[in-house]
């Protein structure tokens, strides 16, 4: 494909003769530069690509893109000047690989907690509908039986046209989509054309050191359904509404002012998709809808709306109630969702991924239904993140706990006891001895469980499914599943 089918928008370009020469790839990354290849300078939260420009051209790409008019680069070396750098590479990367999201239904999932959950969901009841399903989410990319394991919750506007091209490739139909704040903000999901986009819910302090304010956050989510929902060429478009949450109507009103079918999920009566019973206990959720009668083995009220947005989502797209109920009742677990853990112990052990005041009080909550002899819960925060949420989430854990492990997350380039004193502060003084400080994770979780007597439950909180833990930007090895099973093993 030639340089001029890709390239548009452009202010400046020279030399002009650079546009008529085939190209190879479209890269951001300099380090994954092939010879003949386009780079596309774009600004990252920590890096500028126009830092890499040398490198880029040394390892012979074709053509710059940037949005700098002044850099000066080899004879040979075309450049190109946009106004947004980000937004070309997305278009471009649209067109290198043939607009794959036009060829299959796109489901785009948005929301502060359950992204990861819903679109697990959604796709088990497409695959049970056989329905050929990818995923690109949190936890990771799947394209069939090919597993890539997760950089980014929505990676990079040409990776994830590359993604689609690949999923097409393989006979893949339906794909599903979690689209995280900051790529909604940054605009890689641009020149992707959706036919569904979900909206789960909305809450504070969450990636505030990224959108600095609540209503950046909020304007970023709403953008699924303002800007690339509404600009979809798809024809027959589905938002997908919690109407429950209080920033709700904000979510309608983006939806309902373009050419899209609006259909509302919650616990409300006014919802589309509302239960008309429910109830919850240690083997899961019941509820009713429409007449019919759903079983889930997931835990609790955010499972419960899940659920609900996933029964949304696939009912809209043709499948038939009792089809969706038959694939709700098959799925076990979302990896790092109230996963247990389990070794024959007498009391029960349970990883999540609540990492914000409110997913922990939501998990705490569950537990405490679920009427444990005790509750134990292990936890840290993140380093270089949003620290306002710190004293919020050791007050809630105090409060809802016997016992709390206060820990290491992933300090990144934080000191961990630094941000433990954080979490610490926002135990009221009365409930401070409920809590132990032990800054090394591994170890807490050890404390946790050689504890935990007979109906008791341990509750690790905030890694999840990750297999790693970040201390100044190198990832170790660090699982909880794996680490709570071996202790689980030794004590047993």
């Amino acid at each position: 494909m030639k340089a001029k089918d890709l390239i548009k928008n452009a202010k400046i370009v020279k030399p002009q003769e650079a546009l008529n020469r085939e190209i190879t790839g479209i890269f951001y990354d300099s380090r994954k530069v092939l010879p003949g290849g386009i780079f596309v300078a774009i600004r990252g939260s920590s890096a500028d690509g126009n830092a890499f420009v040398q490198d880029a051209t040394e390892k012979g790409t074709a053509i710059i893109v940037t949005e700098k008019k002044d850099l000066v680069l080899p004879s040979n070396v075309g450049l190109v000047v946009v106004e947004n750098a980000r937004k070309a590479l997305a278009e471009m990367a649209a067109i290198f690989y043939r607009f794959p999201s036009d060829k299959m239904t796109v489901i785009g999932v948005t929301g502060t907690k359950g992204k990861t959950s819903t679109s697990v969901i959604i796709k088990k009841v497409l695959e049970h509908a056989c329905f050929k399903t990818g995923l690109v989410g949190t936890i990771q990319y799947e394209i069939g039986q090919r597993i890539i394991p997760s950089s980014n919750t929505t990676p990079e506007s040409v990776d994830i046209q590359s993604l689609l091209a690949e999923m097409l490739e393989n006979g893949l139909t339906h794909v599903v989509l979690e689209v995280s704040s900051h790529a909604l903000d940054q605009g890689r999901v641009e020149s992707i054309n959706f036919d569904v986009g979900i909206f789960t819910n909305i809450a504070g302090h969450e990636h505030l050191d990224y959108h600095k304010n609540f209503k950046n956050y909020l304007l970023a989510k709403l953008k699924l359904f303002s800007h690339y929902l509404a600009e979809s060429r798809k024809k027959n478009k589905y938002a997908i509404i919690n109407i429950d949450n209080k920033y709700s109507k904000l979510f309608l009103d983006a939806a309902r002012k373009n050419n899209t079918n609006v259909v509302t999920f919650g616990l409300s009566k006014k919802a589309d998709f509302s239960p008309d019973f429910f109830s919850f206990d240690r083997t899961g959720i019941s509820f009713t809808l429409k007449g019919k009668k759903f079983h889930t083995r997931l835990l609790g009220i955010a499972n419960l709306y899940n659920c609900l947005a996933a029964i949304a989502t696939t009912n809209s797209l043709g499948i038939d109630l009792d089809a969706i109920a038959d694939a709700i009742a098959k799925i076990e677990n979302i990896p790092g969702r109230m996963e247990f853990v389990n070794a024959g112990q007498p009391f029960t052990v349970v990883v999540d991924y609540a990492h914000t005041h409110q997913a922990l009080e939501e998990l705490l909550k569950t537990v405490r239904h679920l009427n444990p002899r005790r509750l134990l819960v292990v936890f840290g925060c993140g380093g270089d993140r949003d620290k306002s949420k710190r004293p919020l989430m050791g007050k809630i854990a105090a409060k809802l706990a016997d016992t709390v492990y206060i820990t290491s997350d992933n300090p990144r380039n934080e000191v961990p006891e630094k941000i433990i004193q954080d979490i610490y502060k926002g135990v009221v003084f009365w409930r401070k001895k409920k809590c132990r400080i032990i800054p090394d994770r591994k170890q807490a979780i050890s404390e946790a469980i050689m504890d935990a007597k007979e109906g008791d439950w341990v509750v690790i909180a905030g890694k999840g499914h990750e297999q790693y833990q970040i201390i100044k930007n190198v990832y170790h090895p660090f699982d909880d599943r794996k680490i709570a099973y071996e202790i689980l093993k030794k004590k047993m």
